[in-house]
């Protein structure tokens, strides 16, 4: 009971985000597709029917912080949505100057948080241009046997768990969340150990391939200088 406390609370660290705008399901797609032409979508680039940004691509990304420099591969391949928006607001500098705002290794490493709190006082820079507002995505998870992700349903049977794409391990990069399933927007967190307890309810995305000591000496308030799109 007591490491299912301490598991909890860590959980929590995620639902840190303002409440988002609500997202519905059809057919197991989200409305950003639209909820007319889906027959055949499984041969379809996601990306053509998606009005949020989005790339299928394998992107890298280079974090110039305070104690040295993290560099990222992304997938776009299986999470095409997640990768678009992560990219989109680095190419606009959203990224800059914020802090890492929340770090845990106790009682064992867990994760390091950053990507909304700004040492520049200004207004929010993770503002989607088109809508105004607060962007935000759906859960975005791919199993090994699909070929689209599967989106806004968190995968909890064991045998799909067993078959998702991108899993938490050392070194992952992923979308925080509230407890809305459909509210991951710009916070992301690294794992700093091996988490299956968080595979299948949250998105990973990427993972560092340079710099992972670095990430093992970020301290809270601690910051990215610059974020850019290799």
């Amino acid at each position: 009971m007591k490491v299912f406390r301490k598991i909890s609370k860590k959980l929590n660290i995620f639902f840190k985000i303002s409440k988002p705008t609500s997202i519905f399901l059809c057919l197991n797609l989200i409305p950003l597709f639209g909820c007319t032409n889906l027959k055949k979508i499984e041969d379809t680039n996601i990306c053509s029917l998606s009005s949020l940004p989005c790339l299928t691509s394998t992107e890298h990304v280079l974090f110039i912080t305070n104690k040295g420099e993290i560099k990222i591969e992304l997938y776009g391949e299986s999470a095409p949505i997640t990768v678009g928006n992560f990219i989109d607001f680095v190419e606009k500098g959203s990224y800059n100057k914020t802090i890492f705002n929340r770090v845990i290794r106790e009682p064992y490493p867990f994760i390091i948080r950053g990507g909304k709190n700004s040492l520049i006082k200004e207004k929010d820079r993770f503002i989607d241009n088109k809508t105004g507002k607060i962007r935000y995505i759906p859960l975005e998870i791919k199993l090994k046997n699909n070929k689209l992700p599967t989106y806004g349903k968190i995968i909890d049977v064991s045998l799909q768990k067993n078959n998702i794409e991108l899993k938490h391990k050392r070194a992952s990069l992923s979308m925080a969340r509230s407890k809305e399933i459909n509210s991951a927007s710009s916070q992301f967190y690294i794992s700093l150990k091996s988490l299956p307890e968080l595979d299948g309810r949250f998105a990973v995305f990427g993972k560092v391939i340079s710099g992972m000591n670095i990430v093992d000496s970020i301290q809270e308030e601690d910051f990215i200088i610059k974020a850019s799109r290799l």
